[in-house]
Parts: C-alpha cells; structure tokens; sequence
C-alpha cells in the first residue's frame, strides 16, 4: 500500500511542477524601441493626427525636430492621445526629412540613427 501511494504522491507532485517549468519568465528592459504588441500590424507612431509606419531606411540627414513621443501604448484596445507610439518610449525624438513633406514621412530618433515613418494613408494611396 505504501509503494502505491508513493507513487501517486510522486505523479501527482510531477503534474503539479510540469506546467511551472515551461512558464516564461522576466521581462524585458525598454531602451528607445521597446517592441511592439504581437497583435499590431506594424511598428508605429501616431503624430499630427496620422499614423506612420515604421520603416528600416537609415535616414541622413534629419532637418528639425518636429515633436517627440509623448507615451507608450502596448495595448490595442488603449485609445491614445496626442502623440504616442506602440514601439518607441516616451521622449524618443521625432524630425522632418530634408526635402520631404511631413504629410509623407518623417524620421523617428532610434538606436543612435534616424529611421524613416512612411505616413499609413499616403503609402496605401501609392499601392493603387
């Protein structure tokens, strides 16, 4: 009898420690891109009431500063105010592009360079 409840005692304590060993753990540090929701479909910044993508085209120059991000949303059903990010960290710098108009594309200060945010509804109407 003893060795039939030691082993249900040990299946029992397997199935209880099983599921808490696959459970991830940590978190990660933001530094200026802090990583978009998996359920968005594209790393953005919501500046001048549009949205801009996020594009990898290194851009030098930058011309000036037009604004910076003022918070950092992870959650698609948050709706955000003024100017903010599902990637990049409150403060995080944003600039114009010498030569091109804001309403296209503006750069967005990220890991010690400039990338370039292609406005959402000016890319779609250069699709058709």
């Amino acid at each position: 009898m003893s060795k039939r409840l030691g082993v249900c005692i040990a299946l029992v304590l397997f199935a209880i420690l099983l599921p808490a060993c696959s459970a991830k753990g940590g978190t990660e540090t933001p530094v200026t891109m802090t990583g978009a929701s998996n359920s968005w479909a594209f790393e953005f910044v919501r500046w001048n009431d549009s949205l801009y993508r996020l594009t990898d085209e290194d851009i030098t120059p930058i011309d000036r500063e037009i604004g910076a991000v003022e918070s950092f949303i992870d959650d698609e059903n948050i709706v955000g105010h003024g100017v903010y990010s599902n990637t990049f960290a409150e403060g995080t710098k944003l600039y114009s592009i010498p030569n091109v108009r804001t309403e296209d594309a503006i750069a967005v200060e990220a890991n010690g360079g400039y990338l370039k945010m292609i406005n959402t509804a000016k890319d779609r109407t250069e699709q058709r």
